[in-house]
């Protein structure tokens, strides 16, 4: 599909690679660079050719970067892990956590008004959010970088992980935002219909203290099927960065993705969407396991 599309679109892969300057190779050169990089092939000449040297574990060779598409993805791919695997962390203890309490006071008027704000924060746009976070903390305020991994000049590799904190921020803060919502709304469901349910009224019956019924009933009852919604969610993690990239300017794999498809460059953004769809199959996957798991066990 993928290939189908870039060949029916406008994008001519040559004019991007010189920025947009059509003017910048004519006449045999340019035939001769259309047929090197294998631009008069049609598009299932291109498929066949990519799926033949995925078999080979070579991903092609970009366009645009002239250079081969694994070792990209490789370089872009090390800060789009580290930001998605954080907010994944983040989003789930703290979205995990609040849900914990909602669902054990839900009658509380606080409880209610912080449900509405997750209701909320799944209904607002993650790049808003970005772009909200960035005109407050970054042009107001002062407080953090607008975009980018470093500062103008300096390279990414010659920071510590220390001095890139700032930049990673206000991004990480986003993509949270958006993936803490469903976390916290179904979790305080779960809590509350685990609370109303047989085995636990049996277990106040009986006189098991609170931090018991807490323990060896809500813990276990909720917090897989916490993560189950996560890794489920992988997909959502991946656009969402994808767009937080593009906002924040951060040099990550989604940012790439943008690029590739707006300069044509079917090479990289087939690589780019290899891997993502693999990254997308391991967390449903292990979403199925672990729900055919939460079946099985005894529940309550």
């Amino acid at each position: 599909m993928i290939t189908l599309l870039l060949t029916l679109s406008p994008i001519d892969p040559i004019s991007a690679y010189f920025d947009g300057n059509a003017l910048a190779v004519f006449g045999e050169r340019k035939t001769q660079l259309i047929e090197q990089l294998g631009l008069n092939q049609t598009a299932l000449d291109r498929m066949i050719g990519f799926v033949h040297s995925l078999f080979s574990g070579n991903l092609g060779y970009s366009y645009h970067y002239q250079e081969p598409v694994s070792d990209i993805i490789w370089q872009r791919s090390r800060y789009s892990i580290i930001l998605m695997m954080s907010a994944s962390a983040f989003s789930l203890i703290f979205g995990y956590t609040l849900g914990f309490i909602l669902g054990l006071f839900p009658n509380k008027k606080w409880s209610k008004i912080f449900s509405h704000i997750a209701l909320m924060m799944n209904a607002i746009p993650n790049f808003w959010v970005g772009l909200l976070l960035i005109t407050i903390f970054s042009i107001k305020l002062v407080w953090f970088p607008i975009g980018g991994i470093a500062p103008l000049g300096v390279a990414p590799e010659s920071l510590s992980i220390y001095e890139k904190i700032p930049y990673f921020t206000l991004p990480l803060i986003t993509l949270c935002f958006s993936l803490m919502a469903p976390i916290i709304l179904h979790t305080k469901e779960k809590v509350i219909a685990v609370c109303h349910s047989q085995h636990v009224q049996y277990a106040r019956l009986h006189g098991q203290s609170t931090f018991s019924i807490v323990r060896y009933h809500l813990l276990r009852n909720t917090m897989i099927p916490a993560l189950v919604i996560q890794l489920a969610g992988f997909s959502e993690l991946l656009s969402g960065s994808v767009i937080i990239e593009t906002v924040f300017n951060f040099p990550g794999i989604g940012q790439t993705l943008v690029k590739a498809g707006l300069s044509g460059d079917t090479p990289l953004l087939l690589g780019i969407t290899f891997c993502c769809a693999i990254f997308v199959f391991v967390g449903n996957a292990l979403a199925s396991l672990l729900s055919k798991r939460l079946s099985l066990s005894t529940s309550f």
